[in-house]
């Protein structure tokens, strides 16, 4: 029934069903054995599974004080620097002003007490620099330059010039050659200087063709004499000491100061919340923060400035030919084209900017009388000088 090799291989299975408790066999063509069905229950299952067993474990939560540390520290750092954020931007909308020529909205935390003792520092450090350079108050340029100083100062009722201002001999003259000592005389006196409700100015006449430019800064104005060629006259003169003064005006050497807290509070937030490098910073808050303002204040000097200078009479129209001149020796002395790297706008935006405000001029000029008869003269020289 079986071959031969089957039968070799189940006969040992077939004797030991046979001998086997409770398993019937059915021996017909093949043995079909059913084991005990109680035993199959009791058996428990197990899964294949190639990873350890796994066993239940209750786990507590830590409390608030096990937390860790790196957590804390981060928890931390970000509630200084919002309690730090929130102080400071108090304080800054706290400091904000209204510019009264302009109505431009700034931050000034300088108190007029403090700019006192900033107009002396500056004035001492402007004798101790251009010192042996310094024109004396009796030089004929020394007074073409008062002479316009003092038109723009008396029309605007902002005050006068020193009546002392430090006399000094042009370049190589011997020390001794001026009986009066520039460090001396000539200071600013206390409570005397533009920003702090003050009516004294002093005036500087730097003898040195090689630098192009006049400031004026806590009302010590300082007028060199490279800018003078470009000036021509004392029409274009005004252009450039009415921009000038208008900067003390305006009080912008203390809103820079001031504002030079916001733009260090900024570099020193985004290197301690983003991690920024300090260099990388004090680039941003340059390019982004610093320099536009400086722009944004120069506009506003023109703006003043003209607004001076039509005051005392002045040609408006000299001050766009004047900076016209200016243009083109800066191109030919390879100043840079790109406006966001410059402390001051381009050339041709600041050409249009002053052209908008000629009708103003022209109309301040002719609501005055001082300037009645000055607007009728410029009339018949134009007038002449067309034909």
């Amino acid at each position: 029934m079986f071959p031969t090799r089957m039968w070799r291989t189940t006969a040992p299975i077939l004797r030991a069903s046979h001998s086997a408790r409770y398993l019937p066999v059915l021996a017909r063509n093949y043995p079909r054995v059913r084991l005990p069905t109680s035993n199959l229950r009791s058996v428990p299952l197990r899964q294949l599974s190639t990873s350890s067993p796994r066993h239940a474990q209750y786990t507590r939560f830590s409390s608030e004080n096990q937390r860790h540390p790196s957590g804390d520290v981060i928890d931390n750092r970000m509630k200084i620097v919002i309690a730090v954020a929130a102080l400071g931007g108090t304080y800054y909308v706290v400091h904000l002003e209204q510019v009264p020529e302009t109505g431009r909205w700034r931050f000034m935390d300088i108190s007029p007490k403090y700019e006192t003792n900033l107009a002396q520092a500056a004035y001492n450090e402007l004798l101790a620099e251009f010192r042996g350079k310094i024109l004396p108050s009796d030089h004929p340029v020394t007074r073409h330059v008062q002479r316009v100083v003092n038109r723009i100062l008396e029309s605007s009722d902002l005050g006068h010039l020193s009546s002392s201002e430090p006399s000094r001999s042009l370049v190589g003259a011997p020390d001794d050659f001026w009986s009066e000592d520039p460090f001396t005389t000539g200071r600013p006196k206390e409570s005397s200087t533009p920003e702090s409700g003050g009516k004294e100015w002093n005036l500087l006449v730097v003898n040195d063709p090689s630098i192009v430019n006049a400031m004026a800064t806590f009302g010590n104005i300082v007028v060199f004499t490279g800018i003078l060629p470009i000036c021509k006259d004392e029409q274009g003169l005004a252009g450039v000491l009415g921009h000038e003064i208008a900067h003390v005006v305006a009080r912008h050497a203390s809103e820079r100061y001031s504002s030079s807290k916001v733009f260090l509070a900024l570099a020193v937030l985004l290197q301690t919340v983003f991690g920024f490098d300090f260099g990388i910073t004090n680039l941003i808050s340059t390019l982004l923060l610093e320099l536009p303002n400086s722009r944004t204040q120069e506009y506003e000097a023109d703006t003043i400035g003209m607004q001076l200078t039509a005051k005392a009479c002045f040609d408006p129209q000299a001050a766009v030919e004047m900076h016209a001149r200016l243009a083109q020796y800066e191109k030919a002395h390879g100043a840079t084209s790109l406006e966001f790297l410059r402390t001051h706008p381009g050339a041709e935006r600041r050409i249009k900017h002053l052209e908008e405000l000629i009708p103003e001029a022209y109309s301040i000029q002719a609501s005055s009388p001082q300037c009645a008869g000055t607007q009728d003269s410029l009339n018949r020289f134009r007038e002449f000088a067309l034909r």
